[in-house]
C-alpha cells in the first residue's frame, strides 16, 4: 500500500520532483526508541518475580512493566538510484527491561561514608533487525524539509534473557562498584516487515537532520516467556521512532 501510494503521487504529480542534483547515497546513524507488544504472560510472570523478592530478599520491590526498549540505536544505507527511488537498508537495535523489580537506597556507614545503591532486576529484551526495501523521497515539494516513506522486509531477532544490573556509588572514596549479569532465556528470528516514513531538515550540501522516522514494525515471535521450547508464535505490533543525523554524498 505504500509503494502504490507513492508511486500514484509520483504519476500525479511529476512538477513536484524536479531532476535537479541529488545525492547518491545517504547515510543515517540516530537514536531509536521501540514500543513492543506484551508477551501474553507477563502478568502471572510479574506476581512470580514479586513473590521472590519478598521471599528470596525479605523486599516488597518496585515492580515496573514496560513496553518500551530505550536503549537502541538505528542506521540505514540508501542508495539513491533517482531523486524519488532509493534502495534502503537498515540495521536496528533495542534493549530494555520488559518486567524487573527495582531498589534504591542511600545510606551512611562509618567506614565507606555515604553509599547510594541502584539495583535492578528482571526480565530484558533485546531486539535485532536488518531490514531492506525501496524508499520514496519528495525531493524539493515542500521547501525546506524532505519527507520520505519507505517499506521494508527482512529478519527480526529477539532475545529474552534474566538479568541484574548493579551500582553501588561510594561518595567518599570517589569510588563506583558495578555488575551485571544476564541468563538467556530464548532467542527467537523470525521474518519481519516495517512500514513508516520520516522527515529530513537540511544543514547543509551534505548533511541534514533526521527530525523524526517512525514506523510499523510487525514481526512473529513466541507468545510466552518461558525457557521452555514454545512452537507458538503471536504476532508482535511494534512502533519504532529514530532520530539522528543523515550524511550525504556523491552525486
Amino acid at each position: 500500500m505504500v509503494v502504490a501510494g507513492c508511486l500514484m503521487v509520483c504519476m500525479v504529480c511529476p512538477a513536484a520532483f524536479a531532476q535537479g542534483e541529488y545525492p547518491k547515497f545517504d547515510i543515517f546513524f540516530g537514536y531509536s526508541l521501540m514500543r513492543t507488544a506484551e508477551y501474553d504472560n507477563i502478568d502471572s510472570i510479574r506476581e512470580e518475580l514479586s513473590a521472590d523478592m519478598w521471599s528470596e530478599y525479605g523486599l516488597t520491590a518496585n515492580l515496573k512493566k514496560s513496553r518500551f526498549l530505550e536503549k537502541g540505536f538505528s542506521t540505514s544505507f540508501t542508495y539513491n538510484f533517482t531523486p524519488v527511488v532509493g534502495l534502503d537498508t537498515s540495521f536496528r537495535y533495542n534493549s530494555g527491561y520488559i518486567l524487573s523489580a527495582s531498589e534504591h537506597e542511600k545510606e551512611f556507614d562509618s567506614y565507606y561514608g555515604t553509599m547510594e545503591t541502584n539495583y535492578e532486576e528482571g526480565f530484558k529484551k533485546k531486539k535485532i533487525a536488518l531490514l531492506v526495501g525501496p524508499r520514496f523521497t519528495f525531493r524539493n515539494a515542500f521547501g525546506n524539509v524532505t519527507p520520505f516513506v519507505y517499506g521494508l522486509v527482512g529478519l527480526s531477532h529477539d532475545r529474552l534473557s534474566y538479568a541484574y544490573d548493579i551500582k553501588v556509588s561510594y561518595f567518599h572514596l570517589g569510588e563506583d562498584y558495578k555488575d551485571s549479569d544476564a541468563d538467556s532465556i530464548k532467542n527467537h528470528s523470525s521474518f519481519g516487515v516495517a512500514l513508516g516514513g520520516g522527515l529530513d531538515i537540511p544543514i547543509g550540501k551534505h548533511f541534514a537532520i533526521r527530525a523524526i522516522q517512525a514506523d510499523y514494525f510487525m514481526a512473529n515471535h513466541p507468545k510466552d516467556i518461558s525457557d521452555a521450547s514454545d512452537a507458538q508464535n503471536k504476532r508482535f505490533d511494534n512502533i519504532s521512532l529514530s532520530f539522528g543525523v543523515v550524511c550525504r554524498f556523491g552525486k
